[in-house]
């Protein structure tokens, strides 16, 4: 996806995060000169709520809630943004803790909107060491987006109270307080700071400020450190971008974009969508605030309806869908994504939260398609576009175990062995051509051959097939009567008990069937014979090699459009046909007998009338046969079973459709390293 079609962060309209100033005096977070700004760390939504504040307030100076003795870093970590950074400093033990510096968080984002309408931005937090990072729940940060700020925190402020605390607290809140308290003194009269602090924060500071403000003399200063040795800036590696980030790196990406010039109009495929409800399908109309006094005004017409965080994992799941069907050929059935956003969402629920994680999310693609859409839902997810091969600070390689241990983790096992990746860490991938058309230069010659694992699943499951086949046909040849003279095939117990009033006694009787299950037809997907653009352009007849191999015919995808490793081209049956014994089926696509034929699947359920040594054909496809091959079929004496393509497992049917072509039989040799079993 390109800059100029990727997603932007826009919330809904009108705007729900936007808090102005007679807002936060019903929250009791105004004083005099002074507006209090209560955030949630690392939260998208917070970052858009104090970039708007600012533009609402118009401050004069900016107070946030990062220390002072990590000043001169941070300064120079926003000012390179949207290049990421993290800054690694020692602790009293001398052990390193970590500060990585992200656009979409809240603290970041006052630096540097501050820093660029030159408003002067002062660090007043008190600096620790060891912080304990468990708290009580809070509100989910994505029910501001429908609720409201100014809803939201009124809800989330009353249960920040009842949070424990520790000492620490108390400290950073009273350094924060003295150091605001100090500013609000030297502004003038009409001047107002805006104090950014964490939610938890929030009310001590207010009443520490209340009490130092109402005071005439100045406050005393506080012990604390000022000055921080050994703190180093570093350039977050590009591996490390994809675990530590608290924001997802394609979130952050998108609401980088925001920050940009660019109109509301020009946002993107994620915004240019309609997006449903995820559990009514009904469009949904915007919130209204009850809080706030006036109507809000009509949106424009133009105006996109997909918008705020869940726009955004509607985007990506539709960039990994996109990228998922150009690597594997294979197609998400409609309305999957909206299920997936659904299941997602209701996990989510389940551990306490509104909107899905990376860790849910992913789980919920691996069930509602397969691990290779799941690791491109991953790739997606964890891509932030703008990196540098060279910066200005040395790179640092973190983990996500650096930082703390609330970590899970899932394992990808894609069916073809392109990249695998855990969540929280980058393996190895598989080998790569030299150069473009390497490993196409093999298919040169016509010794094409099939790989022998493929071959011996598909065998196995057209047995499988035909003897799922007789099963049927023999179940309805049973015939169930009461006991006269003989037992036939044994008493019929449910019949019995279910006459037990009567006491009469019942017996089966089988009777012969006439015909066995011969050649079996399966059909994924048909097309006419003549389309100016075929999805299944590839047509192939192949004899088996020895008596455990049958004939097969099928028409599938170009596998030398897709090649995959040094002679191996990957493809996805339209359509096959199985039939036994080897040698006996030639040319089914060039042989004018099935002329007739008005598609793809019909021509191989003519050659499989043709060719069959049995009377019955098993047809699994979508829906059945037209009548007029059913009674081609009767004047052949054959009889066509159709059974129905979704009364099979779609694990398996998905498993099976894959295939390989190899370019000879040397490559078998190395093609497991290609191909997954």
């Amino acid at each position: 996806m390109s800059e100029e079609t990727a997603p932007t962060y826009r919330p809904a309209w009108p705007d729900p995060l936007s808090l102005s100033r007679d807002e936060l005096a019903e929250l009791g977070l105004i004083l005099p000169g002074v507006a209090v700004l209560p955030v949630l760390h690392g939260r998208l939504e917070f970052a858009w709520m104090v970039r708007k504040a600012i533009e609402k307030l118009t401050p004069t100076a900016l107070a946030v809630e990062l220390p002072e003795s990590l000043g001169e870093p941070i300064r120079r970590a926003v000012a390179r943004l949207p290049l990421l950074s993290v800054i690694e400093y020692p602790d009293s033990a001398g052990r390193p803790l970590y500060l990585p510096i992200e656009p979409a968080d809240a603290l970041v984002e006052a630096v540097r909107r501050g820093h660029e309408l030159g408003i002067p931005v002062h660090l007043v937090d008190r600096d620790v060491d060891q912080y304990p990072a468990i708290r009580d729940r809070l509100p989910d940060a994505l029910a501001a987006e429908s609720a409201g700020a100014r809803s939201f925190l009124l809800t989330a402020l009353a249960a920040a109270e009842h949070s424990p605390r520790v000492p620490e607290d108390d400290l950073r809140e009273q350094t924060m307080a003295f150091h605001v308290a100090t500013l609000a003194r030297d502004q003038p009269r009409d001047a107002v700071i805006l104090v950014v602090c964490g939610l938890h924060h929030a009310r001590g500071v207010v009443r520490q400020l209340f009490q130092i403000l109402g005071e005439r003399h100045p406050p005393a200063t506080p012990l604390r450190r000022v000055r921080r040795d050994g703190a180093v800036l570093h350039h977050l590696s590009e591996s490390a971008s994809r675990e530590v980030l608290a924001e997802l790196p394609f979130v952050n990406a998108a609401y980088e974009r925001s920050r940009g010039t660019a109109p509301p109009s020009a946002q993107g495929p994620a915004h240019a969508a309609t997006i449903v409800d995820l559990f009514t399908r009904t469009r949904q109309a915007p919130r209204v605030d009850p809080f706030r006094s006036a109507a809000p005004p009509e949106p424009p017409e133009d105006r996109p309806h997909a918008t705020g965080r869940m726009g955004m994992l509607l985007a990506l799941c539709q960039q990994a869908r996109k990228t998922h069907r150009e690597r594997t050929g294979e197609a998400l059935r409609p309305g999957t994504l909206l299920q997936l956003l659904r299941y997602a969402c209701r996990y989510a629920y389940l551990e306490g939260g509104l909107g899905p994680d990376l860790y849910q999310l992913v789980i919920a693609a691996r069930g509602f398609a397969d691990d290779n859409y799941a690791h491109e839902v991953w790739e997606v997810a964890t891509h932030y576009p703008w990196q540098t091969s060279r910066p200005e600070f040395p790179p640092l390689d973190l983990s996500l175990r650096d930082l703390h241990d609330r970590v899970r983790t899932i394992r990808f096992h894609p069916k073809t062995l392109q990249r695998r990746h855990r969540l929280m860490r980058v393996i190895k991938p598989r080998p790569k051509e030299r150069r473009p058309g390497e490993w196409a230069e093999h298919f040169d010659g016509d010794n094409l051959c099939s790989y022998p694992p493929e071959d011996l699943a598909l065998e196995h499951y057209g047995a499988f097939l035909r003897k799922r086949t007789e099963r049927l046909q023999s179940a309805s040849q049973t015939v169930v009567e009461p006991f006269s003279t003989n037992l036939y095939d044994g008493v019929d117990v449910r019949e019995t008990v279910r006459n037990w009033h009567s006491g009469t006694l019942y017996v089966r009787r089988e009777l012969p069937s006439r015909g066995k299950p011969g050649a079996v037809v399966v059909i994924f997907e048909d097309e006419p014979l003549h389309v100016a653009e075929p999805r299944f352009p590839w047509h192939m007849t192949w004899q088996g090699e020895h008596d455990e191999e049958g004939d097969m015919a099928l028409y599938a995808t170009d596998p030398f459009a897709r090649v995959v490793g040094p002679g191996i081209g990957r493809a996805l049956y339209g359509g096959f046909l199985l039939t036994r014994p080897p040698g006996t089926m030639f040319g089914v696509w060039e042989d004018p007998y099935y002329h007739d034929a008005r598609s793809k699947a019909e021509r191989l359920l003519l050659a499989a009338l043709d060719h069959t040594p049995e009377r019955v054909v098993v047809y699994v496809s979508p829906t059945p046969p037209r009548p007029a091959l059913r009674q081609l079929a009767q004047r052949m004496d054959r009889k066509i079973v159709h059974v129905p393509l979704g009364q099979l497992s779609p694990v398996t049917l998905k498993r099976l459709r894959v295939f390989h072509v190899l370019s000879d039989r040397a490559a078998r040799a190395s093609a497991r390293a290609f191909i997954r079993d």
